[in-house]
């Protein structure tokens, strides 16, 4: 008897998932633990391996297409068994390509001028819109994977006109559908900007004493870890002494109330191809800056090669984003839900001062960056998320205190 391959659940809050790639094509031999087909849920792609081993049957959805979890979405038996031609109906009317989710068809009157679109691919909101607008929808172009129309497309349609003059041709762009990492990360942060109420704060910190902390401590920490302590781990560090002053930043937001951490799991914003995953480094907050930075040095390496689980995602209790060597040297970091603070660091530049000496007012050149700090303003007021970033800017300067 032939096995059912049920799109899996990855996550605690995935209910969609969507298929980046099939690994194997219908009539392949399969292999129990060989990857099958790669889903993309919660920011990342991750491989799906086989529980049974045969033939692949048959395949209900294709690339780019996606299904509720748990439902059937392919098969792998015995060569010449029979399997359902379609996916069965419950699941198929829910597997539809993002960006759109799936709706409850309802029955509603057809407009009679709407010619029959049963054979045409698009999503159940595209059907419905066509049928308020009276629109044909043989005649719109679907951009959705294979040609699938969105309801985006059934909204810009314009019904050819028979002007007498003609008109210049336009040069249309290239629309990208919102999928995959890129949705995930879109749905995300606009939640987070619509639910929290952001305020950011703006700190300079002159960073003299952090660079000859890291020039003496640079070849000991290489020894023990075999990585380069980056300017990155030593904030983090002065983030971790001041969480533990000003806990209410280390914290969810529920509806219900505030939840405040003991511990520190600290997430890391990681820059990739796709987009933006955030790490997280558990109990950060009871590491040493060696610790410290072996840590954030794996699971940034494991963010990069694509090698991260959901689980090492969830769990943070607050947030460092730094844009490295970039020449932006202040930007508003969004807060990742349902943490209430995060810490974006700027670029570092040279700054002119004034130095009072013994010998008089004398000009120096410093090296600067700014430490932008976004909160929820639900959960935190100005004056103690000002005293928090203080806090941070006075340790960096003063970094001798981070070894105690």
């Amino acid at each position: 008897m032939a096995n059912e391959v049920l799109m899996p659940k990855l996550s605690s809050t995935m209910d969609v998932g969507t298929i980046t790639t099939w690994l194997k094509n219908e009539g392949d031999s399969v292999e129990i633990g060989e990857a099958i087909f790669e889903v993309m849920t919660d920011k990342i792609a991750i491989e799906v391996e086989a529980y049974d081993e045969g033939i692949l049957l048959k395949k209900y959805i294709g690339d780019g297409e996606s299904a509720p979890v748990n439902s059937v979405i392919a098969y792998i038996g015995e060569a010449g068994e029979d399997v359902p031609a379609e996916m069965p109906s419950g699941e198929a009317e829910a597997a539809v390509e993002e960006p759109e989710k799936a709706v409850e068809a309802v029955a509603e009157p057809v407009n009679e001028t709407v010619v029959a679109t049963t054979k045409v691919r698009a999503t159940p909101a595209a059907r419905r819109i066509a049928r308020e607008k009276g629109i044909d929808l043989k005649k719109v172009q679907g951009s959705g994977p294979k040609g699938r129309i969105q309801a985006m497309d059934v909204k810009e349609y314009q019904e050819p006109t028979t002007a007498a003059t003609p008109k210049a041709a336009v040069t249309e762009g290239e629309l990208i559908p919102w999928s995959g990492m890129r949705k995930a990360i879109a749905d995300k942060m606009s939640e987070s900007k619509q639910t929290i109420p952001h305020v950011t704060m703006n700190a300079e910190v002159d960073l003299t004493k952090v660079i000859e902390l890291r020039k003496q401590l640079l070849p000991m920490v290489e020894e023990r870890t075999d990585q380069r302590l980056s300017f990155l781990e030593i904030i983090a560090k002065a983030a971790m002494v001041a969480l533990k002053a000003y806990p209410e930043f280390n914290a969810h937001a529920y509806e219900d109330g505030i939840k405040q951490f003991d511990q520190v799991n600290l997430g890391v914003a990681v820059a990739v191809d796709a987009g933006l995953v955030v790490p997280v480094v558990e109990q950060a907050s009871q590491m040493g800056l060696s610790d410290l930075t072996a840590a954030v040095k794996a699971v940034t390496k494991k963010a990069r090669e694509g090698q991260l689980m959901p689980a090492e995602m969830s769990g943070g209790t607050f947030t460092i984003s730094s844009l490295g060597r970039s020449k932006v040297q202040t930007f508003n970091p969004i807060i990742n839900l349902p943490e209430v603070a995060i810490l974006g660091v700027g670029g570092s530049y040279d700054k002119l001062i004034v130095k009072n000496t013994s010998e008089g007012p004398s000009v120096a050149t410093v090296t600067a960056l700014n430490l932008c700090l976004s909160f929820d303003h639900r959960v935190a007021d100005g004056a103690p998320a000002a005293a928090f970033l203080s806090m941070i800017v006075d340790l960096l300067e003063n970094p001798m205190s981070l070894l105690l």
